[in-house]
């Protein structure tokens, strides 16, 4: 508890808002609409790696990483995840515990994370730790108020305080993390299975939560999927291919796009645009098509946020982190409504400009994630961990030179800055550049994944000068 008062003193200070800071009023607040141009007041919290909205729209759980001393380190600190809530309404911002991974239960009487060794899941009720559960498979969900998770070779559900088992899947197919990742459906009725291999092939499996029971998946050359956040709808992406598939029907909608994705507040209706690069963010509102809307394209107007970029349930809010610096973010809501006419630029976006270009430092950090690795022995690059799927951007302006998979590393992007300096992301899902793309500082360029040899989703960040491994923190 020492350690989570001192982390939550620090968002505090380093946010310059106190936790019972209220919303001041605002505009008479306009019906809700695709159009999140207008930035909301609330108390700032820095360096918010993931976002989840409570299902009455009014509350975000958050995870924010924060530096604490450690002679192990060879920066002489390391970066700790810590969950909080914060309430939109009242900007009250409430501790969880040290941990990520948080989720609601359907009706937010729970909020499930993941502890801070990553070891057992919590399930939070009236600010109490009510279960600690030992999922197998980091990846759950909630249906209404029953948390399904795979332990082992079984399917299992925590309600009301005891755990029953749903099914038992087969030997051949049960899930050994992290050769193998598993993400059940909105609706909890579904799962994939993804198995990842030394060689870069990957097997795809789809199976069914009541029975354990797994089929293959075929998804072509496809590198990315996802699950709809509400329903069992599939997103199936590659670099210039974004399908949408309904199990339920067996129906395909298929477009050419390369494209970053989102979803609507209804958690089934998909969004494709091109998100403005991120330097200095929360300055720019990009135009997103709802894609296959009927009577044409209407568009969704977004800022250019990164991190989980969300909308919440009610469709009033939109979620997402701005750059405060070349290694720094910070929270960022705007409400939805009104006119793409009514945008509101952040008033600080030319002074966090002028701050990334002084001094040391200028590469900026590729996610909005925590350190979970430095540079040191044999490790040529720092290590950003951060939810599958997040966006990576390029560090500084440069030319595309690779895309290509490599043996360890997995999927790699690589960007040609001047002066003979290059770096390469690596571990990435699906690319959103080709070779020879001209790119901007904070463009998004790639998707999280898990190829090559990894522990969970993050990307390896590898910088070179002339082909020397340098630190990109400093450089």
């Amino acid at each position: 508890m020492r350690l989570l008062a001192v982390l939550l003193g620090a968002a505090l200070v380093l946010g310059g808002r106190p936790a019972d800071a209220v919303t001041p009023p605002e505009d008479p607040e306009p019906a809700p609409s695709l159009h999140c141009v207008r930035p909301v007041a609330t108390t700032a919290v820095e360096n918010v790696m993931e976002a989840q909205w409570s299902p009455d729209g009014h509350t975000l759980a958050l995870v924010w990483f924060a530096r604490v001393p450690s002679t192990r380190s060879p920066a002489g600190y390391r970066e700790v995840e810590v969950a909080d809530t914060l309430d939109i309404r009242t900007g009250r911002l409430w501790p969880i515990g040290v941990g990520d991974e948080v989720d609601w239960s359907g009706t937010g009487a729970y909020i499930s994370y993941w502890g801070p060794d990553a070891d057992e899941l919590r399930v939070v009720h009236d600010d109490r730790v009510v279960a600690r559960l030992a999922p197998t498979i980091p990846r759950v969900r909630w249906v209404g108020d029953g948390l399904v998770f795979i332990e082992k070779n079984t399917i299992r559900e925590w309600r009301d305080g005891a755990v029953r088992t749903i099914s038992v899947i087969a030997p051949p197919y049960v899930p050994k993390y992290p050769r193998d990742d598993v993400y059940f459906s909105g609706d909890g009725t579904a799962f994939t299975l993804t198995r990842y291999s030394q060689d870069g092939t990957l097997e795809r499996y789809l199976g069914t939560t009541a029975t354990g029971d797994l089929v293959p998946l075929d998804t072509g050359d496809a590198r990315y999927i996802e699950w709809a956040p509400s329903g069992h709808a599939l997103l199936v992406r590659d670099v210039d291919r974004v399908e949408l598939r309904d199990p339920d029907t067996g129906t395909k909608n298929v477009a050419e796009a390369r494209a970053v994705h989102a979803w609507a507040p209804d958690g089934r209706t998909l969004l494709l645009g091109t998100v403005s690069p991120t330097v200095p963010g929360g300055d720019a509102f990009d135009a997103f098509h709802v894609w296959d809307a009927p009577g044409g394209p209407p568009i969704a107007t977004l800022p250019n946020l990164l991190g989980a970029r969300a909308f919440s349930p009610d469709g009033r809010y939109f979620v997402g982190v701005s750059r405060t610096g070349a290694h720094t973010t910070r929270l960022e809501v705007y409400r939805c409504g009104g006119a793409p006419t009514a945008a509101r630029p952040a008033p600080d976006a030319a002074e966090r400009v002028a701050r990334m270009n002084e001094g040391p430092g200028r590469l900026v950090r590729p996610t909005a994630g925590e350190i979970s690795q430095f540079l040191q022995g044999s490790h040529s690059g720092i290590d950003l961990a951060t939810p599958f799927g997040s966006l990576v951007t390029a560090d500084d302006d440069g030319v595309v030179t690779s895309l290509e998979r490599v043996n360890v590393g997995g999927n790699r992007v690589c960007v040609q800055h001047r002066g003979a300096l290059e770096s390469c992301v690596y571990h990435t899902s699906l690319p959103l550049v080709r070779v020879g793309d001209r790119v901007l500082r904070g463009q998004p360029i790639a998707l999280i994944g898990m190829t090559g040899v990894t522990t969970g989703p993050h990307t390896h960040w590898e910088v070179t000068l002339a082909g020397r491994i340098v630190d990109p923190l400093t450089f």
